[in-house]
């Protein structure tokens, strides 16, 4: 038997062998060294909600419980069109939301939201794939960086990756798209740089958030509407206020959505936590690819079955018509917008230069 004295000993030993052995924010005490209330831009049913908030869950857990957040969806706080300017101003420490609702200050802020013609993965990629981005877990690309100063120049936060989405719902419409007349024909609830690109192809296009989206449909106000990916949008109504819902075949549109920290707090954080949380973020946008794609395709048969609503691809011309459009928009536009010449450079030097364009074609292989 083991001596009381020689067990302590013992003891003592492994005690002070774990501080060794344990990473430091193992040992944080119980209390969070941050808490931040963060809201946000979408109500609480959401997909996008639901998505944002697994974001926190990450950082909670990879942080071992040094951050915690005090959660609120649109409108509790501040009107959700309206997070972005509450975290600038210091209104709240954090928010979530998409760069859509930050382009009327700053057009290009919405390019982190959606790229040209590129789908979840291709995009990811471009965004968040340094050299080494597996081991380090470093996702700060050099067009990465370049929208990480503008968001802390333009609106004072540091932004970060939260959930990257599957292609959206090209459109949810009241009436049928077959050629490309059908399309131009239609009044669009659309916003971001797809509202522009909409609009650039000939179509009527109104803003508006999510809660007036249905009821603007059920009274003839809008024809169609995109918002966001399938398994999120059909539990909001969108497959009952319209029965074609369209699919681009030709090329992809998918949102990745944004946790955004105050300026000022965030520099408040230690530099490990600091790692950490980036770590968390870029752990859930990899996590909510494969969520949303598995939600996806289970909410297909609901939204035919149960809902009514029938799914197809909207004709190929039509797609190409649009992804043409949507280029000749862009070239346009970076005659006029440095920052967005910019942009379109790291574009050309990811898939063009450096070669990664020509293997996107073997994604849905993959998949």
């Amino acid at each position: 038997m083991i001596s009381t004295k020689k067990s302590l000993v013992i003891g003592l030993v492994l005690l002070i062998g774990m501080a060794f052995i344990l990473p430091t924010h193992t040992m944080a005490a119980g209390k969070p060294e941050f808490v931040w209330k963060v809201q946000s831009s979408w109500p609480a049913g959401s997909g996008l909600h639901y998505l944002q908030m697994r974001t926190l869950d990450f950082i909670e857990n990879w942080t071992r419980g040094r951050v915690a957040f005090e959660r609120y969806s649109a409108d509790e706080i501040v009107p959700g069109y309206e997070t972005w300017n509450a975290v600038q101003r210091g209104v709240i420490p954090a928010g979530m939301a998409c760069t859509c609702y930050t382009m009327s200050k700053d057009w290009l802020s919405g390019m982190m939201c959606s790229a040209p013609g590129l789908g979840p993965v291709e995009k990811m990629a471009f965004y968040h794939g340094t050299k080494d981005v597996r081991d380090s877990k470093n996702y700060e690309t050099p067009v990465w960086k370049f929208f990480e100063k503008r968001m802390r120049e333009k609106f004072n936060v540091q932004v970060l990756p939260s959930a990257m989405q599957t292609t959206e719902t090209f459109l949810y419409s009241t009436k049928p798209i077959n050629t490309i007349e059908d399309l131009k024909k239609l009044k669009i609830r659309s916003v971001g740089v797809r509202g522009d690109v909409f609009k650039a192809a000939g179509c009527s296009v109104v803003g508006m958030p999510a809660g007036e989206i249905m009821p603007a449909m059920e009274r003839g106000v809008i024809d169609a509407a995109e918002f966001a990916n399938f398994f999120g949008d059909v539990p909001l109504g969108f497959a009952d206020a319209a029965k074609y819902i369209y699919f681009n075949p030709y090329s992809s549109a998918p949102s990745n959505l944004m946790l955004f920290v105050n300026a000022d707090q965030w520099d408040k954080i230690p530099k490990d936590l600091q790692k950490l949380i980036k770590e968390a973020a870029f752990e859930s946008m990899k996590w909510s690819l494969s969520e949303c794609l598995y939600l996806d395709f289970l909410t297909m048969r609901k939204a035919e079955k149960d809902h009514g609503a029938k799914i197809q691809s909207i004709p190929m011309e039509v797609g190409q018509y649009v992804h043409e459009k949507a280029m000749e928009f862009y070239k346009e536009k970076a005659k006029e917008d440095q920052d967005l010449a910019q942009y379109m450079k790291y574009y050309d030097e990811f898939f063009v230069e450096q070669g990664n364009g020509e293997y996107i074609k073997y994604i849905d292989d993959l998949l």
